[in-house]
């Protein structure tokens, strides 16, 4: 592979090689469509709002990362994430598929307000040794404001405020919100998250580096990587620019031919969180009721992310004999930096032919059998091929597909860096919780939990 750097292959997505292709003449008709798209996000650049883009090249903040991580590590053998959705996602992915065996420090992701889950890990944790980083862009997150609060009082309880202080740092933005209030209040390190940088978007922040880089991830090779893929999308031609690219295709199998279910399908179990986290990037970016341009159209196709070959025996009947609206990649991996050798079976000859095959050549196996059966069923794939999952590929990949969700956006013609839907659920949640000022988004819900004979009792 050149440069030993991922590659993208589109060759399964288009027609006529694929009967359920992407036509060849929309793509290259789609030249004016994709001038617009640069055109947006290079005002979007201007206008602040892609802050991701330059997270590679911020050595400012990967310093003060990197500071802190040598702080805590130092002094604590666990580290508790609070924070959710894209608080969350980043810094687990990078993890869990980074991290040494054993990792330099334990790192545990509370993303939820599930009490079972919470109270179970806390009641196995050893609060002396372990940090508590606590993420939220606005400061105001309700499911981490929570966390916070529990966690609060019992550090403040077991060891005073000086040993709750010790024991917190606040990513949070530099200025802004109830988190960074609280922060300077009661002396709680902290580390910034750019005002420019949405949290789906901050995985290359400290939000994603310092729990990554807590846990031992190379965190500089993740941003050479991320540097290496924003070059190759700083040219402003659709078929030279990997990003845009993507975007396109995904873009035109929606609208031109009905693949509105877009799969993302790992054949490596350490990319399973990327899958998590790329459908968050893609569903909360594009899911939109509004265009740019304020015309009601409720935008959005849906992200599902898959593990080969496991979800060989779960969803592909579906893709392969089910509705043609799905547009599968694939994540190839060529080197899987472990093997495990089938020993030879001749007293079994039922499985013999199994005898000296690598696992891993097993499962590459079963995504070229993946790939053909949907070629011949007429349902369009790309695959993404990457050497290995290294942190400098990781890098790459990451980058590739924030940049390909912001042109995406520009191309459907949608703010991809807001969420107002779910700004509605938090007011309604707020209401519920008795918070003042918000008790008119309760009274919605109450409303409506009259008596029906639809309610089963």
């Amino acid at each position: 592979m050149a440069d030993n750097r991922l590659m993208l292959d589109m060759t399964r997505a288009i027609a006529p090689k694929i009967s359920g292709g992407i036509p060849e003449d929309r793509l290259v008709a789609m030249s004016q469509a994709a001038s617009r798209a640069f055109q947006q996000l290079t005002q979007w650049r201007e206008d602040g709002k892609m802050g991701f883009s330059k997270l590679p090249n911020d050595k400012a903040l990967l310093d003060e990362t990197l500071a802190m991580v040598k702080d805590v590590r130092g002094q604590y053998r666990d580290m508790v994430v609070l924070g959710i959705g894209g608080s969350s996602l980043g810094g687990r992915m990078l993890t869990q598929a980074l991290a040494p065996k054993p990792a330099a420090m334990r790192v545990h992701f509370v993303d939820n307000v599930d009490p079972r889950t919470v109270g179970e890990l806390l009641g196995r944790i050893d609060l002396q040794g372990t940090v508590f980083n606590v993420i939220s862009k606005s400061g105001s997150t309700l499911e981490t404001a929570a966390q916070f609060l529990v966690i609060r009082d019992l550090l403040r309880g077991r060891f005073g405020k000086k040993g709750y202080a010790d024991r917190v740092v606040v990513t949070t933005d530099p200025e802004n919100g109830p988190l960074r209030a609280i922060a300077t209040r009661e002396g709680l390190r902290t580390l910034t998250l750019p005002k420019e940088v949405g949290g789906r978007f901050s995985v290359l922040s400290p939000v994603g580096l310092f729990p990554a880089a807590a846990a031992g991830v190379d965190v500089q090779a993740v941003l050479d990587g991320a540097r290496a893929m924003m070059d190759r999308c700083s040219t402003d031609t659709v078929l030279t620019n990997p990003a845009a690219l993507l975007a396109t295709l995904h873009y035109l199998a929606d609208r031109e031919v009905n693949r509105r279910i877009h799969v993302l399908w790992a054949y490596s179990d350490a990319l399973k969180p990327f899958t998590d986290w790329y459908a968050q990037l893609w569903a909360e970016s594009l899911g939109k009721r509004l265009s740019l341009n304020g015309t009601e159209i409720h935008n959005g196709p849906t992200p599902l992310g898959c593990v080969g070959a496991t979800d060989q025996h779960s969803l592909l009947q579906l893709f392969l004999e089910g509705p043609e609206d799905k547009l599968v990649t694939f994540l190839n991996v060529l080197d899987h930096q472990a093997h495990v050798e089938a020993p030879p079976a001749s007293d079994v000859p039922e499985f013999g032919f199994l005898g000296g095959v690598d696992l891993g050549a097993l499962l590459d196996a079963e995504r070229r059998g993946v790939e053909q059966a949907l070629l011949e069923a007429g349902r369009p794939s790309i695959r993404i091929t990457l050497p290995a999952v290294n942190a400098r590929v990781l890098g790459e990949l990451i980058y590739l597909y924030e940049h390909a969700t912001a042109f995406a956006g520009a191309l459907y013609g949608v703010d991809p860096f807001d969420q107002p839907g779910v700004e509605e659920c938090k007011k309604i949640a707020y209401g519920l919780m008795g918070r003042k000022g918000f008790e008119q988004f309760a009274d919605k819900v109450r409303s409506g939990d009259g008596n029906s004979r639809w309610k089963l009792t």
